[in-house]
């Protein structure tokens, strides 16, 4: 069935046509019920005759519907039309990788990070017992907002099965199967990393690892030859990622990762240690907030004064408080002072004559004219010196004698001046005696976190051959198993210890100890050479 721009097709009518892959053609249509726009997938006429391949077809329908993950297309519906097979899929709104290639090798950040979505997508799979046989930069779509999405589950694996032979029908993919897949072998997850491992290298190095002038010579350079290492197309790229992809696209599957995951935390600890997440102490965290203090109740916060407005309030607080102790203290002092500077003539408290109006004008010499307060004001007090502002002290301890009257300062409640509001401070002479002194700036240890990340390098690339290591042992366990024989004694306790001192390398990495990162990877790697041996790796 061949679809025109404008056609419509049961509820949907075609908008634009995509493209065509092995078995159908893919067209971008809109339903006209809901208008949301979405990709058709038709089967080629030329395979309609087929029934078995249409069955499979319908087989492969009903997993990718199974399959709900946000790095994935989703599968909406299937259905007939006029015995037609009918796919519709979620459209995807962007650029695949390989259109993204045409100008070079993609920047060595986002190639990880659209490697680390993808990996993310085939765990998912792989955990429901889907393979996708055909992991290539084509089927890697990256939407808006950078969102990648794996397409076209199990499409290809079907075309090979009865045109591997066929000129044309899969040198497309050619370049990214596994040896086994080329073999014929059975396949599990390790043929999907290969092919995602080579998609890696051409994304960061702009070429293929094997090359050739035809399938044949494709074939055999998968089966045979030795991939360049990326490190000596691109001096730049980082040791490790040279590692990682070098050992994804190891030939024997025992050698690669052995699952979506181990993968996937090797390539996001690159991509840590590229972005410097790991040598970021934790002293470079941004400074807590200081937790908001409600005012007093009726108390009114003026914004324009700022920080500065509770320290002069409680400068005043402190010094108010300081002229009512210091009055309280010398008050007594003066009063016997005065008594026996008079003699017994002294005349008791009660019985001492006012002063004059014009007597606050001689407390302070160089105090300032002014004029007396009305006769009868609420601010008259009899016996009462009042000081004039600014040194409310020096009216309490300086008492100023007038001729011809023996003066004191009466010790009582009325002899002590009122409390009068304290103006508010310029600036603060100095800072107070009991601030605490500011913490010293923290040190960052520049060469420890160097360390640290060069140990957790290490133990990344180190996880990759123990995990192989693991994967053998237990082959070769099950093996004997079955004729009734055990593992050696030596060869169970080198694992064991093999065990132990990865996750005791694991815990200082994470505790910042290069030290004893590099203590426990020397054991644990001795442990791994001596299994290589024994397993032949």
């Amino acid at each position: 069935m061949a679809l025109e721009v404008g056609e419509r097709i049961g509820d949907y009518q075609v908008v634009a046509i995509l493209g065509a892959g092995g078995m159908g053609k893919v067209y971008k249509v809109r339903n006209t019920i809901s208008e949301r726009v979405e990709a058709m997938k038709v089967l080629l006429p030329n395979l309609q005759s087929d029934p078995e391949l249409a069955d499979r077809f319908m087989r492969e329908i009903k997993v990718q519907a199974s399959l709900e993950h946000p790095n994935i297309a989703a599968l909406h519906t299937a259905l007939r039309i006029d015995n037609q097979l009918l796919m519709v899929m979620e459209f995807v709104e962007g650029r695949s990788i390989e259109d993204g290639m045409q100008n070079g090798p993609l920047p060595i950040d986002f190639a990880l990070d659209c490697i680390s979505q993808v990996l993310s997508a085939l765990s998912y799979a792989h955990s429901h017992g889907v393979i996708h046989r055909d992991i290539k930069p084509a089927n890697m779509m990256v939407a808006q907002g950078g969102v990648v999405k794996l397409m076209d589950f199990g499409i290809a694996r079907m075309t090979q099965e009865k045109k591997l032979t066929q000129t044309g029908r899969t040198v497309g993919s050619l370049y990214y199967m596994s040896p086994e897949q080329i073999q014929g072998a059975n396949l599990d997850a390790r043929s999907d990393l290969y092919s995602l491992g080579v998609s890696l290298y051409e994304m960061v190095t702009g070429r293929r690892p094997f090359q050739g002038d035809s399938d044949y010579s494709i074939m055999a350079a998968h089966l045979q030859q030795q991939a360049v290492p990326p490190i000596q197309l691109d001096p730049r790229l980082p040791d490790v990622l040279n590692e990682i992809i070098m050992m994804s696209i190891a030939k024997d599957p025992a050698q690669r990762f052995q699952s979506a995951d181990a993968f996937k935390a090797a390539v996001d600890g690159v991509r840590r240690t590229l972005s410097g997440a790991t040598a970021q102490p934790a002293a470079m965290a941004p400074p807590r907030a200081t937790p908001f203090t409600p005012p007093p109740s009726g108390a009114a916060v003026t914004p324009a004064t700022g920080g500065r407005r509770g320290l002069y309030i409680a400068l005043g607080c402190v010094l108010t408080l300081a002229v009512l102790g210091v009055a309280a203290l010398e008050g007594p002092k003066l009063f016997r002072t005065s008594a026996d500077t008079s003699g017994a003539g002294v005349s008791p408290p009660a019985q001492v004559a006012p002063a004059p109006e014009a007597a606050p004008a001689t407390v302070s010499e160089s105090a300032p004219q002014s004029a007396a307060p009305p006769a009868g004001s609420a601010v008259e007090q009899p016996g009462v010196i009042r000081a004039p502002a600014p040194s409310a002290a020096a009216a309490i301890t300086k008492p100023v004698p007038i001729p011809g009257r023996v003066t004191h300062t009466p010790v009582t409640t009325r002899a002590l001046p009122p409390v009068q509001r304290v103006p508010a401070l310029a600036e603060p002479a100095q800072p107070l005696a009991q601030r605490p002194p500011a913490p010293p700036a923290p040190v960052v240890d520049t060469a420890r976190l160097q360390a640290v990340a060069a140990q957790q390098e290490r133990l990344m690339t180190l996880a990759s051959r123990v995990n192989a290591v693991r994967t053998s042992l237990s082959n070769l366990q099950r093996s004997q198993q079955a004729q009734g024989l055990g593992l050696r004694g030596d060869i169970t306790a080198s694992q064991s210890r093999m065990e132990y001192q990865m996750d005791q390398a694991e815990g200082a990495v994470k505790a910042g100890d290069p030290a004893a990162a590099r203590r426990s990877l020397d054991a644990a790697e001795r442990e791994v050479d001596k299994l290589e041996n024994f397993l032949g790796l």
